[in-house]
Order: C-alpha cells, then sequence, then structure tokens
C-alpha cells in the first residue's frame, strides 16, 4: 500500500515537474524575445537618429547604446535592399536574417545557435536585425529549473516519508490483528478488537467480525448435529448388535428367524435414519442451493408417490391428490425432500387404511402445498417443538426418527416460504401448509405454528 502510494505520488511530481518545466521554458523565452525587441527598437533610434544626420554608414557610438543593455547581443544594419551597412563586434560574418520584416526567426551561423529579431525602420530604409546566442536562454532556464527541482525534489522526498508513517500507523492494527488470527486455534471463532482500528479499515474488521460469526454459528450447528446424530445412531446400532447376538444364539430356526426379522426391521430404520441425516445434512448452510428455481409439480410428486407406493400399500393408506399447480418454485432435489418427508410422516402416522390427501394451489404469487391426514395429529402445546431435530411427540407410538419436519423446516426456510400446522376442519389429523414465494423473497412475516 505504502509503495504504491509512493509511485502515485512520484507519478504526481513527474506530471509536475514536466509541466512547470514547460511553463518556465515557455515565460522564459517569452521574456527573453520581449527583451530582444526593447533593444531592437532602441537600437533602431539610434541607428535612425544618426542616418538623419546624413551618416551613410552608423557609428560605433551604437554599440555603447546596445552594451547598455543586460543581454550579450549582437546586431547588423541593413537596407531593405539588402545593403549591408554596420556590423557589430562578434556578429558573425553571414547575415543574421534573410528577411526585411519585423519578427522572429533562429539560426546557426558560425557553428552557434541564435535568436534573432528583425525590425524595420519606418521613418528610413534602416531594418536591424539583433540577435542573442541561444545558449544563454539554455543556461537561464537551467539555473530557474535547478531552483525549482530542488524544492519539488524535497517535497517529494518528504511526502514520501509521510505516506510511509501514516500508512504504517494506519494498518498497524491490521497487522496486529492478522498476527492474532495467526497464532489462534482452529476452533477459536472470536471478534478481533477493532476498537483502535482507523476509519478506512475499521470496516474491514467489523466485516470479518460477521464472517467469524457466522462460521461460529455454523461450527455451533454441526457440533450439535453431530452429537444429536451421534446420540440417535447409538440405540440402533446398540440394538442391531444385540439382535445379532441373539440371532446367533439361536437354538431352534424358529428362534433364529424372529431375531433375523427384527434385525432386518432395525437395520430399514437405521437406514432411514442414515438417509435422513444425510438430507438434512445437504441442506446446511453453504451447501448448493438453486434459489429462483422453478420444477414441474408433476414431475416431483410423480417421484415421490412412486417412491411411497410400497409403504402406503403396506398399511392401505389412501393418497389422494388434488390442485391444478403446473411449477413450484425451487430446486427438483429440495422439493423432492419436502414432499416425500411430508408425505412419509404422514403415512407412518396414519393407521391402517388411513387417508392423506395433497393440495397444490397458486395464491397471491405463492405456491402453496397442503398436506393433511387423519391420523392422530399434533397437539397445539407441541407444535412449537415440531420442526426441532429429533424431537418426538411424548406418547408417541411412531418409531420415526424425529427428523422428518425438521428437513421439511429447513427446506421452506431455504426457499423463504412459510409453514403451518393446524387442525383439519372435521375430525382427527393434522394438516401441514407449506407458502412458497415465486420470486424467491419473502414479503411478509413467517406464519407461526
Amino acid at each position: 500500500m505504502a509503495i504504491a502510494a509512493a509511485a502515485a505520488a512520484c507519478l504526481v511530481f513527474l506530471i509536475l515537474g514536466l509541466l512547470v518545466y514547460r511553463a518556465v521554458a515557455s515565460s522564459t523565452a517569452a521574456q527573453f524575445d520581449e527583451m530582444l525587441q526593447q533593444q531592437a527598437a532602441l537600437a533602431l533610434r539610434y541607428a535612425d537618429h544618426e542616418y538623419d544626420e546624413g551618416e551613410s554608414v552608423v557609428p560605433r557610438s551604437l554599440d555603447t547604446a546596445v552594451r547598455a543593455m543586460p543581454l550579450d547581443v549582437v546586431y547588423q544594419i541593413t537596407t531593405r535592399a539588402k545593403q549591408l551597412l554596420y556590423r557589430s563586434p562578434g556578429s558573425p560574418q553571414a547575415p543574421l536574417a534573410i528577411g526585411d520584416g519585423p519578427g522572429y526567426s533562429n539560426a546557426v551561423l558560425d557553428g552557434r545557435a541564435w535568436r534573432v529579431y528583425s525590425l524595420s525602420s519606418a521613418a528610413t530604409p534602416l531594418v536591424i536585425h539583433i540577435a542573442e546566442p541561444l545558449e544563454y536562454r539554455d543556461a537561464a532556464l537551467s539555473r530557474t529549473l535547478h531552483a525549482v527541482a530542488l524544492p519539488l525534489l524535497f517535497a517529494l522526498m518528504l511526502l514520501t516519508f509521510l505516506i510511509g508513517v501514516v500508512t504504517e500507523r494506519a494498518f498497524r492494527p491490521v497487522r496486529r490483528m492478522a498476527a492474532d488470527l495467526a497464532g489462534r486455534g482452529a476452533d477459536d471463532l472470536s471478534a478481533v478488537n477493532t476498537a483502535e482500528m482507523p476509519v478506512e479499515t475499521h470496516a474491514l474488521g467489523v466485516a470479518l467480525n460477521d464472517l467469524l460469526a457466522r462460521h461460529a454459528e455454523v461450527l455451533a450447528r454441526e457440533r450439535r448435529f453431530t452429537a444429536d446424530a451421534a446420540h440417535e445412531l447409538r440405540t440402533p446400532l446398540a440394538a442391531l448388535r444385540a439382535q445379532a447376538q441373539v440371532a446367533a444364539r439361536a437354538t431352534t430356526p424358529s428362534e433364529a428367524r424372529r431375531a433375523l426379522d427384527k434385525l432386518q426391521a432395525n437395520i430399514d430404520r437405521t437406514t432411514h435414519l442414515m438417509s435422513q441425516l444425510l438430507s438434512l445434512a445437504r441442506l446446511e448452510p453453504g451447501s448448493s442451493f438453486s434459489a429462483g428455481q422453478t420444477t414441474q409439480a408433476k414431475v416431483v410428486v410423480d417421484l415421490v408417490l412412486e417412491d411411497l407406493a410400497q409403504a402406503a400399500r403396506e398399511k392401505q393408506v389412501e393418497i389422494m391428490l388434488d390442485g391444478c399447480l403446473q411449477r413450484l418454485p425451487g430446486a427438483p432435489e429440495v422439493l423432492y425432500l419436502l414432499i416425500r418427508n411430508l408425505l412419509e410422516n404422514s403415512i407412518r402416522h396414519v393407521s391402517e387404511r388411513g387417508r392423506v390427501a395433497l393440495k397444490l394451489i397458486e395464491r397471491d404469487q405463492w405456491a402453496v402445498l397442503s398436506i393433511s391426514d387423519n391420523g392422530p395429529g399434533i397437539p397445539s402445546a407441541e407444535r412449537s417443538r415440531a420442526l426441532e431435530r429429533f424431537y418426538r411427540i411424548p406418547g408417541s407410538a411412531s418409531s420415526g426418527s424425529g427428523l422428518g419436519l425438521s428437513i421439511v423446516g429447513r427446506v421452506v426456510e431455504l426457499l423463504a416460504g412459510e409453514i403451518e400446522l393446524s387442525d383439519p376442519p372435521l375430525g382427527t389429523g393434522l394438516v401441514v401448509t407449506v407458502r412458497l414465494p415465486f420470486t424467491g423473497v419473502r414479503t411478509r412475516e413467517p406464519i407461526t405454528t
């Protein structure tokens, strides 16, 4: 940062130096030209005076008037017919200028560069060509530039030093923060100190603390998830081991068969639990999720019904489908998890020959999914915890894992939707209503259950 700022300062001063050089060179040339013009006018007045007195050749007394001026100049006096009348001491043998009219010109004579000004007399046929060596101008320009360059160079050095000091002090808290972060352990996500940070870097510290807080929340959620999953898996795994031991110790084929049947049922429950755990893990923050996407409702519903057909047939559960909704907001994977867990949860809790109804409609730019059943339902006092992981209704006879509605709640959250648990209009059971916005953005406060 300091190097970049110093480089920018050097570039600015370089451009400033070039501008100063051009300004000084132009101003110096203008001043010298003005003085040369004044000398030419003065010398021509002397020459006109001598010529009016009958002198055909301008006397040397003119040299005294010209030499009294500050510039070391030479001159030549001619007529308009280009007849040389006088050449000052040190003047080149060749004519200083070709033209007769007034004006400036440059010439290289006797190996030297000259700046020439020619002026014609209005009263006599005289023309004066007065010149000065350009080397004197270059020397004066060089002295002026040296006088200007030294303060500029000193200012540049001072500015570079101040940039380094200010940058070092400004980024000192950032370096302390970097050292603090480098010395932390992998699980230390505490906030960094932003009290001493300047205004320019304070926003960086605040954003970093927000990021650390989000990562801490994700890490805590993952730890809770891991602990809960380990706790939930411990019981079925222990049961699997016990049932395997019973089958191994069986003395009759019928006893072994009963033990193997229990073992198979427990394996199915454990497999279902693992499947739901993996589904829930995929829905955690940081997982891939395409927002703003829509999916054909029939494709997802048909796939869910096909997967749950066997479970419905075993309990002789009637699944009724109602609705004309063509598309659902969301990716196919998450919508599959949503509808499957809702229907699977209802099938599991209803009694044999029970009924489950799935209704899909659109209302005010929202897709509304309503799943109702005639099962035991959920008491009103327990509905606030129904979406928690591994939560089971006290006294429930279901063998579920307590993750079905938790997965549903997570999908609804990802899709910026709403979920509501209510009683059916008539009879017992439960109605789960899910509202998903087609815009992908929640436009009102979520409904509480």
